[in-house]
């Protein structure tokens, strides 16, 4: 069964074993940019000057797709890229979670239930590791061996993964680390991946330095 991006994004975004969000606060920051990326790639939408455009009001039959088209359709006029990323990030009950429960039920996550103390809360691993290890293999060889990709899925995901800083979590030294981090920089920029696709990134990018920012700020303040 062949995955989506949205959906591949979620099962890199998780530790394999420890379910835990590899992604922390950003994750829904790059939930929304797969998801943009799939409606450009289905020309569903198109970018122009920062602002994302419908190019059809048809629905899709992508329950979370359809989900984000009828919140983009919102407004007098075309939404701005990071306004949609907002919105998207904003609604995990819509987005999110309705990935996560899709990904449960075709066995390639499982729900783990915990509690500190009196809080609950809720780890994602792996159902189906062979397919995790997998696609972290093929990360890992696109961003170090400097192989081509001719799966552009893993371009975008290298992509994601470095604009919301978690890209880092798959390579073991510190050399390989850095190493990484420029190489997914040049990956984006070398491919030939659709110019809404790479826009989407960079607002992403955006978003992700706008939290980083804010929340230094009040902790500083604090």
């Amino acid at each position: 069964m062949e995955l989506t991006l949205k959906e591949k994004f979620l099962i890199l975004a998780y530790d394999p074993l420890k379910g835990k969000n590899l992604a922390t606060n950003f994750i829904s920051y790059g939930l929304a940019g797969a998801i943009l990326m799939e409606l450009a790639e289905l020309n569903r939408i198109r970018i122009e000057k920062k602002r994302v455009k419908l190019t059809g009001h048809q629905r899709i039959g992508d329950h979370v797709l359809d989900n984000a088209l009828s919140l983009i359709d919102k407004g007098s006029r075309p939404l701005k890229v990071k306004t949609v990323v907002g919105k998207i990030n904003r609604k995990p009950r819509q987005f999110r979670k309705v990935l996560i429960r899709q990904l449960i039920e075709k066995r390639y996550l499982k729900e783990v239930k915990k509690r500190f103390l009196f809080i609950p809360y809720k780890l994602y691993p792996s159902a189906n590791i062979s397919y995790s290890k997998t696609l972290i293999d093929s990360f890992r060889r696109l961003v170090l061996r400097n192989e081509s990709a001719d799966d552009q899925h893993l371009v975008m995901l290298a992509g994601l993964a470095g604009a919301c800083k978690f890209s880092g979590k798959f390579f073991k030294t510190k050399e390989e680390r850095k190493r990484a981090k420029t190489r997914i920089k040049a990956i984006v920029k070398e491919s030939e991946i659709d110019t809404a696709i790479a826009e989407t990134i960079r607002e992403v990018q955006a978003a992700v330095l706008i939290t980083v920012t804010t929340t230094a700020a009040v902790a500083g303040s604090s």
